[in-house]
């Protein structure tokens, strides 16, 4: 008996060929999206999980509690030994400190290599990487040595094995580090993104950071704890006032905090962030649930549907099979079991579909999921769940429906609109998938609109054909002062400066600061800049009061911005001017205040800066003023290397960087672009559907309308009421529920964009022409039809 259902089914589909293939298209749509979406909330949940410590590890992070300051993962070096120490909970801990990038010279050759990071022996006590060479408890235990991952091994000695261990690789041109360990790879779906593992002990020299310092804190340095088995973060939450007011004072216990993170939680947490600065939120975990079982639905209601158009056309089929003694439940497991050759094959076409389109996404994700559907027990269970679920869900209603047929009625073609379903269900159906679409592409608008919104806004200073150069960390003031002239009297140069920073960052000095008449001993936060005397011209920053820093002026002068002197309370420039500040036991004068300038990303308010003539210099910005910009950057990179020959000459443009900082809303405007397009396409064919089923139930009324004289056009404006009633109702129930959802998510920018009536009337004109289109040829062929063809049968 099941080999003659299949057998029917799959001779019945053939038939209909154009009915099975908009149906295996619907399907395979739905499915794909929804498999995508697993692999990739699957990919993204798993990140530092494979550590079998990864329940009792903890990532310690600052928590400022006043002037506004956001969290993040960064805490003072000496953090993990204290907690150690103090607390015997604790049975590990460990700090890292990540570099993040460097030169590294193997011989003759240079390259800039990103993860670089410096981290304890008991590094590798709390994480899990396997070992190639070398011994874990001794690798890192003294200065200047460094472990490989496989992949750099290779790439600078052509072997991955014990033989690399004892030679020599240059970093920053001037520290040895000598190869005591080769680890594997680290696995993409972790977020300690390193490749090279250098002693922590070669940080301490002279020229190195005070490692003993409860003061700094630095978003490369983290610190994590193992806490012994049974053990939770609670009772080390509670007590870190204790802890800060031991080790950093009174006065800090008023301005920051410790939080106790776990592991597991790093990658989806956007307070705190990560290495990766990509993070995956639970509500994007949720979101992309949500729509990927909503896009699942919409296939289903795209195929009863179809189904249900179709129904009609096997009406005789139905009836002669019960006039030779088919009883109902028999039909419906024929039509069931048609639908699960249907969505076999669209499962089957998805697998198919998923493969070729996984890398393009990777690549716009910047993932690597490494998908390989025949070693995957995880989706093969997938599918086995889905495919059944969706065969019922799609199925059952066509085929209770079908079953029903009165035999007598169906031979004699005696079958209506009220055999085939209910009409209104089929409508609300229809309305269901366009709420989807349509909340979806108001969605996409929004994003789109949003990120736009970023790209061009202004931004306080001038970020068009600007590029900007990391310095070498070894150059001395006169090699900087001797770039700086010889870069500001290049032809196509329009000026040059150095500083710590670019005006506008996705990093940060944050340093405490008063004023003098403040009325209170509590330091104040400010965004430190160190810069030049020609930054401000170079970066076009707007003086509204006083003059700009000097060549030959001190650090003790100042420029700031208006943000600054609001939180001295002052509203006129002018009256800033000459006023004392106080930091670090120094006492500085503000000699300048510049127009408030975004020195963060728009999804940060505006806060105080202050910059001067102080050590560090980290860039070059260049601003160009030549219409020959590759000429003008080959001369650029000839001055750098006569400056520093061992140096490797890089530079990107200001708006592109700036760009970058919204790859995250770049990646949800390209993810609702995919998917409202999937969601209108499924939708549509579901329209197709329900003009078809109209089609095949009003053949006759339309031939007498015809008869009684009414147009081609007067036919096809009556299927265009049809489809535009349920639009517009799935409009009105999809508009709210859009708003609702889009200014949640607005809510996490400072800066943001209204959205106006503009959004909705763009969304429902979009859908109203896709459906337009879509029914188009099926409406101008029923109004074509000939009446005396649609009479025959009267």
């Amino acid at each position: 008996m099941l080999k003659n259902y299949f057998t029917i089914a799959l001779r019945t589909l053939s038939r209909y060929k154009s009915y099975t293939l908009i149906n295996v298209l619907g399907l395979a749509a739905g499915i794909t999206c929804c498999l995508l979406i697993f692999l990739v909330v699957r990919f993204e949940l798993s990140f530092d999980r494979f550590h079998s410590k990864a329940d009792r590890i903890y990532r310690v992070g600052t928590r400022f509690l006043r002037d506004g300051e956001n969290s993040f993962f960064g805490t003072p070096y000496p953090t993990a030994k204290a907690l150690k120490a103090d607390y015997p909970e604790v049975e590990n801990a460990t700090t890292i400190d990540f570099a993040q990038s460097g030169i590294i010279r193997v011989g003759d050759d240079i390259y800039r290599e990103n993860g670089l990071a410096y981290v304890e022996p008991s590094f590798f006590a709390l994480f899990d990487y396997p070992w190639v060479a070398g011994n874990p408890e001794k690798a890192l235990g003294q200065p200047n040595s460094v472990v490989l991952a496989e992949t750099m091994a290779r790439k600078y000695f052509g072997s991955a094995d014990g033989s690399v261990l004892g030679k020599t690789i240059r970093l920053d041109n001037q520290t040895d580090l000598q190869v005591t360990g080769v680890v594997q790879d680290f696995p993409t779906n972790t977020d300690l993104p390193f490749s090279i593992l250098i002693s922590f002990a070669t940080l301490r020299n002279p020229n190195g950071p005070d490692l003993e310092s409860w003061t700094n804190v630095s978003w490369s340095t983290t610190n994590f704890v193992l806490l012994k088995s049974g053990q939770t973060a609670d009772h080390l939450e509670k007590s870190m006032k204790d802890f800060i007011q031991k080790y950093s004072g009174e006065e800090m216990t008023t301005r920051r905090t410790y939080h106790f993170q776990p592991l597991k939680e790093i990658h989806s947490d956007p307070e705190f962030g990560n290495y990766n600065r990509r993070v995956f939120s639970k509500s994007t975990v949720m979101a992309l649930t949500a729509i990927g079982i909503f896009l699942l639905l919409t296939a289903c209601i795209n195929f009863i549907n179809l189904a249900t158009a179709q129904a009609i056309k096997r009406a005789k089929e139905v009836g002669v099979r019960k006039v030779l003694g088919a009883v109902r439940g028999q039909l419906v497991n024929q039509f069931l079991g048609e639908t699960f050759v249907l969505t076999l094959t669209a499962a089957l076409l998805s697998l198919l579909l998923a493969t070729f389109l996984l890398p393009p996404l990777e690549r716009f994700l910047g993932t690597s999921i490494n998908f390989r559907p025949s070693h995957d027990w995880a989706v093969f269970l997938f599918l086995v769940g889905v495919i059944p679920v969706i065969s019922v869900l799609s199925g059952l209603y066509p085929a209770w429906i079908l079953s029903g047929y009165k035999p007598v009625l169906a031979i004699k073609s005696k079958m209506g609109s009220y055999s085939t379903g209910g009409v209104l269900l089929r409508r609300g159906l229809i309305v269901f998938q366009f709420v989807v679409s349509q909340v979806l592409i108001i969605g996409l608008i929004v994003v789109s609109q949003q990120l736009n919104y970023f790209l061009n806004k202004p931004l306080g200073f001038n970020k068009e054909a600007v590029i900007s150069a990391n310095v070498p960390r070894t150059a001395t003031p006169p090699q900087l002062q001797t770039l700086r002239n010889r870069l500001a009297s290049t032809p196509g140069v329009a000026n040059a400066s150095l500083a710590l920073f670019t005006p506008s960052n996705e990093g940060g000095w944050f340093a405490p600061f008063n004023y003098e008449g403040s009325g209170t001993d509590q330091d104040m936060v400010v965004e430190m800049r160190p810069i030049d005397h020609t930054y401000v011209q170079t970066f076009g920053l707007e003086l509204l009061a006083g003059h700009d820093l000097t060549e030959r002026g001190d650090s003790s002068e100042i420029l700031v911005n208006e943000a600054f002197i609001h939180q001295m309370n002052l509203q006129k420039p002018v009256d800033a001017l000459n006023r004392k500040v106080s930091q670090f036991g120094r006492t500085l004068t503000i000699v300048g205040v510049v127009k408030n300038f975004h020195s963060q990303s728009l999804r940060q308010e505006i806060g105080s800066v202050m910059m001067s003539k102080r050590p560090g210099v980290r860039i070059a910005g260049i601003k160009l003023a030549s219409q020959q910009p590759k000429q003008t950057i080959a001369q650029i990179e000839k001055i750098w290397k006569t400056t520093f020959p061992e140096e490797l000459f890089e530079y990107r443009f200001l708006d592109e960087q700036i760009a970058n900082f919204y790859r995250n809303e770049e990646r949800t405007t390209g993810l609702f672009r995919i998917f409202a397009g999937v969601a209108i396409f499924i939708g549509c064919l579901g329209l197709y559907g329900l003009v078809s089923f109209m089609a095949e139930t009003r053949t006759k009324e339309i031939g007498i309308r015809k008869v009684l004289g009414a147009s081609a056009s007067n036919i096809m404006l009556l299927f265009s009421k049809e489809f535009t009633r349920l639009i517009m109702l799935a409009f009105l129930i999809a508009a709210p529920i859009a708003w609702y959802l889009m200014n949640n998510w607005l809510r996490d920018f400072s800066y943001k964009i209204a959205i106006g009536p503009g959004v909705f009337l763009l969304a429902v004109g979009l859908t109203l022409s896709i459906a337009a289109l879509t029914v188009s040829y099926r409406t101008i062929r029923a109004a074509l039809a000939n009446p005396v063809k649609s009479l025959r049968a009267e």
